[in-house]
Parts: structure tokens; C-alpha cells; sequence
């Protein structure tokens, strides 16, 4: 797969056009690309750290999925399905998130939620702090239908930050080689061409790159795109559209080394037009039979206001075209773009990254950065002394969450384990921090 590298903003004709990343954004605003590297100590942390398929396998998180709320969540079963990803579709964990709710529990408030009007009946909510909306604003989320409606969503702060510009080292990151984007430089705008008649995408409507069956062309090429998920919803404070994780896979027995384009566009309706927003990548190359996934954020003018009523409003459809500029002598175009309700986009599955710090004290307030959380508060599990507790969220978005931590009387230094548990119960892997007295 090769590492990843942040890539700054490239010009594309008719205006900005953000470019492909992975959980790390180069670029932010308007003043150009901002690198935010990670922390000299970040880098530091790393060395003597386990990586979470090694410490699964080896039997290392059996206090951790053994929890009377871990076993609700199917916390063991979620993290053998993490292999090879997609778990949340997989485990059809949207249909049986009513019933985690339940037997989670839930918690009760006196007097007004701190969430308003924005609670939800079908999502399960942590330990929310009480000033949980005191650093967000009321924003329409335009993810799955699952989440789907207002949100309170943080305003840019240091945490925030923090969070969405962590870069995850390659050989720290939970996901799934299959999971993790390359990152190319962005390409140019579509040229018109009529498309044809799409094939479905595996299983559901926005695929899966999972238990495809195996194609195999001789001598010939035919690249097939497998999969879209939703990433984040970007940032209406910095003028960042909505991103997306595309998979595909070369089907030939051999490698393509002529560069192609991957490219999405925020439709309404099933025709694919030449001004529609959009954005897009260069894909150098791929190797025979090898699935890759790239991510591409479009621009925010995906988002606007109704004229007539003033409410907000989102494109309906996402296209997703692969070869894009038709430069691969393809034999089967069929499959090689899609059109999908932007509601019927799969989010992709919750991973957590890194702590901030990663030592620290009790009842301390920490940031824990990653990606797919969702935009509503789930939970947040603190594994610790052979307890499970929870943590109080004070923030929480698709990259990021800031909690405290529960006030123990220890003695000595404790490990301690983090589970985010996104609102539909899918879970991100645990990661170890360390609790001073």
C-alpha cells in the first residue's frame, strides 16, 4: 500500500477544490495549507506501543471485551470482525442499535437534556457533561440517515484542531491495510462524456470491498469500484465540504501504471452533469488484483439555503466515477461509477488514532482523535483497575472527542483502556493511556 503523505491544496479549473487525505487534513481554510505534524512527544509515545491486532490476537483485550456493557456491545465479536472491515454493516449494528440502547440502559437527566431538542429516541447517549453545548452550534448533519438531522457541532477550538489535523502513523493505525487511504494529489475537472448503465455495488447500495467475489481478467484491464463510505461532514467554520472514502480494485492480472482519476460529485438526480461540484484524485497506479481506497472531500458549496423557505439544504445524490478521464483501455465501463442517495452512504467504522495527553491524572480532561465516531455523543467506555466506567463527554464529533475522565482514588499508576462506542453501538479498538494519583 506504501505510506501515506499529507499533500497541500491543488488549483483545479472553476475554483478551490480540496484533495485527498487521510485522517491528517493539510489544508483548512482559506490562507492555504497548514500542516499541523504531530507532536515531537506524539512520536515518542509510539515506540514500545503494541499494535491492536497483535494485543487481540494475542489475548491481550479479554478485560476488555469481558465487561458485563462490553459483552452488550459484542465488543469481542466487533473486533474479530475488524480484520477485514465494514463491520458496522457486516454485524448490521443500525438495525440493532435500538436494542444496545436498551440494554445499556441509558442515563437520566434533571430537568433540560444538554442536548435540547436534538435528542434522538433511536441512539444511545453516554455520560453527556451538562455544558456539552456551550462550545457547539446547531448544525444540520448530512450523513446516513441514521444520523441524519440537527446535531450540536463543536466550533473550531484547540481540541478540535488537535483532533481533525492528527496524522496516524502507518504502523500505529487500527484500520485495516484495505482501510487506509493513499493520498494523491487532486486532479483535473470532468470532461462531459455519457456514462452508462451502472451495475450495482456489492451487497448494499454503497457496496462493500468485503467477500467480494474474485474477478480476473487476462491481458486485458477492467478496474471495478467496490464501495463508497461517508467520513466526516467537514466544517461549516472552515469552509470544508463533506468527505468520502472510495474503494476499488484493479481486476487484471496485471498492474495499471497509466495514471487515472477518481473523482465524486454532488448531484440531483441520477445524470451526471459537467457542473456539477465536485473534486478528485490521480491514482498513480494500482497493482493486479489489489483493492485500494482513496479519500476525496468535496467543496462546501455542496451546502446552501434554500431561496424560498431559507432552510438549509444538501445535494440528494452522490456519483462516484473511477477512471474518470477514460485514460485505462477498460473492457467493462459498467462498473466503474455508481449513483447513490447521499442518505444511503454507510459511515465508515469507527477508529480511534490517539490521546491528548496520553498520561495524565484522574477526573482529567483529555482529547482522543480518530474517525467515523458519527456526530452525535455515544459513549465512551473506560476500562481501568478491573473496572468499566464511564467517561463525561464535553465534545464530540466525526474526528474527535473530549471527555473527562472518573475521579478514582488511586495509589499508584494505572493503565487504563478507551472504547468509543459510536450512537448505532459499533465500537473503535482501545487505547491504552496511563492514570497518575
Amino acid at each position: 500500500m506504501g505510506p501515506k503523505y499529507p499533500v497541500a491544496r491543488s488549483p483545479v479549473a472553476g475554483g478551490r477544490a480540496p484533495v485527498a487525505r487521510g485522517p491528517k487534513v493539510a489544508n483548512r481554510g482559506p490562507g492555504g495549507p497548514k500542516l499541523n505534524m504531530p507532536k515531537p512527544n506524539q512520536l515518542a509515545r509510539g515506540h514500545g506501543r503494541t499494535r491492536f491486532p497483535d494485543r487481540f490476537e494475542g489475548g491481550q483485550l479479554k478485560h476488555v471485551t469481558g465487561g458485563k456493557v462490553a459483552k452488550q456491545l459484542r465488543l469481542d465479536q466487533q473486533y474479530r470482525a475488524l480484520k477485514h472491515g465494514d463491520v458496522a454493516r457486516r454485524l448490521d449494528l443500525h438495525h440493532s442499535a435500538t436494542r444496545a440502547k436498551h440494554a445499556l440502559g441509558g442515563h437520566h437527566y434533571a430537568g433540560v437534556h444538554p442536548l435540547g431538542p436534538y435528542v434522538r429516541k433511536h441512539h444511545y447517549y453516554g455520560l453527556i457533561s451538562p455544558y456539552y453545548s456551550h462550545g457547539s452550534f446547531a448544525h444540520h448533519y448530512w450523513g446516513h440517515h441514521f444520523f441524519a438531522g440537527l446535531s450540536w457541532y463543536p466550533h473550531w477550538s484547540p481540541w478540535v484542531n488537535w483532533s481533525w489535523n492528527y496524522d496516524c502513523r502507518p504502523i500505529w493505525d487500527p484500520r485495516p491495510l484495505w482501510c487506509r487511504p493513499i493520498v494523491y494529489h487532486g486532479c483535473r475537472r470532468w470532461v462531459v462524456w455519457e456514462t452508462p448503465v451502472w451495475v450495482s455495488l456489492p451487497v448494499v447500495p454503497s457496496g462493500t470491498w468485503v467477500d467480494v467475489p474474485e474477478v480476473v481478467v487476462a491481458e486485458q484491464y477492467d478496474l471495478q469500484m467496490l464501495a463508497v463510505r461517508f467520513v466526516d461532514p467537514g466544517h461549516p467554520e472552515e469552509e470544508l465540504g463533506p468527505r468520502y472514502r472510495v474503494w476499488f480494485r484493479n481486476n487484471a492480472d496485471r498492474p495499471i501504471t497509466t495514471p487515472f482519476n477518481v473523482m465524486i460529485f454532488a448531484g440531483e438526480g441520477e445524470t451526471l452533469l459537467e457542473d456539477l461540484p465536485q473534486a478528485g484524485v490521480r491514482v498513480m497506479s494500482i497493482e493486479g488484483g489489489a483493492v485500494q481506497s482513496v479519500d476525496i472531500r468535496l467543496p462546501a458549496e455542496v451546502f446552501g439555503t434554500d431561496p424560498d423557505s431559507g432552510e438549509p439544504t444538501a445535494f440528494s445524490t452522490l456519483h462516484v466515477l473511477v477512471d474518470s478521464h477514460r485514460e485505462i483501455d477498460d473492457i467493462a465501463e459498467s462498473n466503474n461509477g455508481t449513483h447513490i442517495p447521499r442518505q444511503d452512504v454507510l459511515p465508515v467504522d469507527p477508529a480511534t488514532f490517539e490521546a491528548d495527553p496520553a498520561e495524565t491524572t484522574a477526573g482529567a480532561e483529555i482529547t482522543i482523535a480518530g474517525e467515523g465516531y458519527g456526530p452525535q455523543p455515544g459513549q465512551v467506555l473506560v476500562q481501568m483497575a478491573g473496572l468499566e466506567l464511564e467517561a463525561e463527554i464535553l465534545g464530540w464529533y466525526d474526528l474527535g472527542v473530549r471527555v473527562k475522565l472518573p475521579v478514582l482514588p488511586l495509589a499508584t499508576e494505572t493503565e487504563a483502556e478507551l472504547i468509543i462506542v459510536r450512537g448505532d453501538g459499533a465500537a473503535a479498538n482501545p487505547l491504552k493511556i496511563m492514570i497518575k494519583p
